[in-house]
C-alpha cells in the first residue's frame, strides 16, 4: 500500500511538473505572440477592413466601420476608374525601364567579378560597385534630381548647352520614349549593386571542381557560363525574380522624385493609391482597396514565377 501511495504521489508530481513546464513555455512565447498580434495581425486585419469602408482620413465619423462600411463598393468603383488602368500601364512601363537592364548588368558584373583572381582587386571592385546601394535612398534620389533637373541639371546643361541636342526642355520631361529610360537608369544605378552581390554569392558557392572539369572538356568562357554558372545560380535567379516581379507596388519614390510627367499622365498605381489616400479628399478606404488589388495581382505573379521556375532547393 505504501509503495502504491508513493507511486501515485510521484505520478502526480511528474504531471504537475509537466503541466508547469508547458505553462512556462507558453509564458515564454507570450510576448512574441502579443507583439505579432499588435504589429502583424491587427494591421493586416484593419487594412482589409478599411478597404471595405468609405474611410476618409480627415473625417472622424468615417473611422468606425459601423458608420462607413460600404462592402465591395470601392472595388466596383475601381473597375470604372480610368486612372487605375493607366496606373497599371505606367507601373508596367516603369518595370520594363529598369528590370531587364538591371538583371543583365547585375549578372554580367557578377560573372566578370567572379573571374577576377586577385583577392584585393576583387574586394575593391565589390566595394565600388555596391557603393550606390549603400547610399541612402533620399540622398541617391536627390543626386539624380540634380542631374535631371530640366533647367539647371548637370545632364540638361551637357545635352542642351554643350552638345546642343535639345534647345529648351529636355525630352525626358515630356517625351515618353525618353521619360521611362531616364527613370529606369536611376533605378538601375541604385539597385544593381545589391543584385550583383546576390548573384556573386551564388557564384561563389559553385564548387571549383565543376570549373576544372569544364576546362578539361575544353569549355570556353561562354560555355562555362551556360553549363556551369547559370545552373549553379538557378535558386538565386528565382529569388531575384520573386522579389522583383511584384511591380504594381513600386514607383512611388521614383514618381515623387522625378514627377509623373506632364499632367501626371505617367502616375503608377502605387502613387495613385498614395495620392488618393493622403491628398485631396484623403479617401483612405479607396486607397486601401487599390493597394489590396495591387497586392493580389502581385501575389498571382509570384505564384506564376514559382510554378514556372520552381526549384527543389528554393
Amino acid at each position: 500500500m505504501a509503495r502504491e501511495a508513493g507511486k501515485a504521489t510521484t505520478g502526480k508530481g511528474k504531471t504537475w511538473r509537466k503541466e508547469w513546464g508547458n505553462l512556462g513555455g507558453y509564458l515564454f512565447i507570450a510576448p512574441l505572440v502579443l507583439m505579432w498580434l499588435i504589429f502583424g495581425a491587427y494591421p493586416y486585419f484593419r487594412g482589409l477592413l478599411i478597404a471595405l469602408q468609405d474611410y476618409r482620413l480627415l473625417d472622424a465619423q468615417t473611422w468606425s466601420p459601423f458608420n462607413s462600411f460600404n462592402g465591395l463598393h470601392n472595388f466596383i468603383e475601381m473597375l470604372g476608374d480610368k486612372a487605375v488602368w493607366q496606373g497599371i500601364k505606367s507601373a508596367f512601363f516603369l518595370y520594363l525601364s529598369w528590370f531587364p537592364f538591371t538583371a543583365a548588368l547585375s549578372l554580367f558584373t557578377a560573372v566578370m567579378l567572379n573571374r577576377v583572381k586577385t583577392n584585393w582587386l576583387a574586394s575593391v571592385y565589390r566595394v565600388l560597385i555596391t557603393l550606390a546601394w549603400v547610399v541612402p535612398l533620399p540622398a541617391a534620389m536627390y543626386m539624380w534630381t540634380q542631374i535631371y533637373e530640366p533647367n539647371f541639371g548637370y545632364l540638361t546643361y551637357f545635352l542642351r548647352d554643350v552638345l546642343h541636342i535639345w534647345r529648351h526642355t529636355p525630352a525626358w520631361t515630356s517625351d515618353l520614349f525618353w521619360y521611362w529610360p531616364a527613370i529606369g537608369l536611376a533605378s538601375a544605378w541604385k539597385g544593381f549593386g545589391y543584385y550583383m552581390l546576390l548573384f556573386l554569392l551564388g557564384l561563389y558557392n559553385i564548387p571549383r571542381d565543376l570549373y576544372d572539369a569544364a576546362r578539361v572538356d575544353g569549355a570556353n568562357g561562354w560555355q562555362q557560363f551556360r553549363y556551369v554558372e547559370l545552373p549553379g545560380i538557378r535558386n538565386i535567379m528565382l529569388l531575384f525574380l520573386v522579389t522583383n516581379v511584384g511591380f504594381l507596388g513600386a514607383g512611388t519614390v521614383e514618381m515623387l522624385t522625378f514627377t509623373a510627367g506632364p499632367g501626371d499622365i505617367y502616375t503608377t498605381l502605387a502613387l495613385y493609391s498614395w495620392r488618393v489616400s493622403f491628398e485631396g479628399a484623403t479617401r483612405l478606404g479607396y486607397g486601401a482597396a487599390l493597394a489590396l488589388f495591387a497586392g493580389l495581382i502581385n501575389l498571382g505573379l509570384v505564384t506564376i514565377v514559382f510554378k514556372t521556375l520552381r526549384s527543389e532547393k528554393a
